[in-house]
């Protein structure tokens, strides 16, 4: 029986080198848009990775667009979920347009909203200096979620942000997604666990898999919940969430 791991990637896998083990041997994983190396492996990180590579065909399932993800150096080889689960990237490097007719109508549609919430979300950055920045992630000519950073990676500037947003989005249209220096406002439509299940069903057919989860933020929940096993990093947000909720 075949093995299929969906996997997120920035803070699962790897992550930038404040978030690195302080003393512990790493080694490039991923770039910045200059070329240089931003995001790290430690050497567990790594040979977990050579064994699940081993062990199973490996769907990078992230938030990265394609900008980003070509900027991950890892040899990922079959198809890859980008953009929070609105772009399925078949081997080749092009679309699953199956996916990109679900998709890209409803992308288009909430396109005037986006840009309502990035203007607002400027506007309040700039009142009160918060040195964050703000834009809108799009990928294939579709604007897809609004994400929120802090310039010295200082997540705590973006409550006053978050609380703001509160009181701006429609929850029945947008969800906020918050973990470290991240802040995305992410249309209801996109959902990791949506192209999660479209892969298995488009890629995968009736062949009898064995499913494997594996991520870091409450967002990657769903997908995992998917899977038959999961694998969580520890001390990431998504297993701190779930020993709370065992201890309450």
């Amino acid at each position: 029986m075949r093995c299929v791991l969906f996997i997120d990637l920035d803070d699962t896998i790897f992550q930038t080198r404040p978030k690195c083990p302080a003393g512990e041997a790493v080694r490039p994983a991923a770039r910045g848009r200059d070329g240089t190396p931003l995001s790290f492996m430690t050497e567990r990180q790594g040979a977990l990775l050579d064994v699940l590579f081993r062990a199973a065909t490996v769907i990078p399932t992230t938030a990265r667009n394609l900008n980003a993800f070509r900027r991950v150096d890892l040899p990922f080889e079959h198809v890859a979920i980008l953009d929070f689960g609105g772009v399925v990237l078949l081997p080749d490097g092009t679309l699953d347009v199956s996916w990109d007719a679900e998709i890209r109508p409803r992308a288009l549609d909430l396109a005037p909203d986006l840009d309502a919430l990035l203007g607002t979300v400027e506007r309040f950055i700039a009142a009160r200096q918060l040195g964050a920045y703000a834009r809108i992630v799009s990928d294939f000519d579709m604007p897809l979620y609004l994400v929120v950073k802090h310039a010295n990676g200082d997540g705590s500037r973006l409550d006053p942000i978050r609380e703001e947003l509160n009181g701006h989005i429609d929850r029945e249209r947008f969800f906020i997604h918050y973990n470290s220096n991240n802040l995305s406002v992410v249309p209801r439509f996109l959902g990791k666990e949506k192209a999660v299940r479209h892969v298995l069903r488009r890629h995968f057919g009736n062949e009898p898999v064995l499913t494997l989860g594996m991520g870091d933020s409450l967002t990657d929940a769903p997908f995992i919940e998917l899977c038959d096993y999961s694998l969580l990093p520890r001390a990431s947000q998504l297993a701190v969430h779930r020993l709370n909720r065992q201890d309450s």
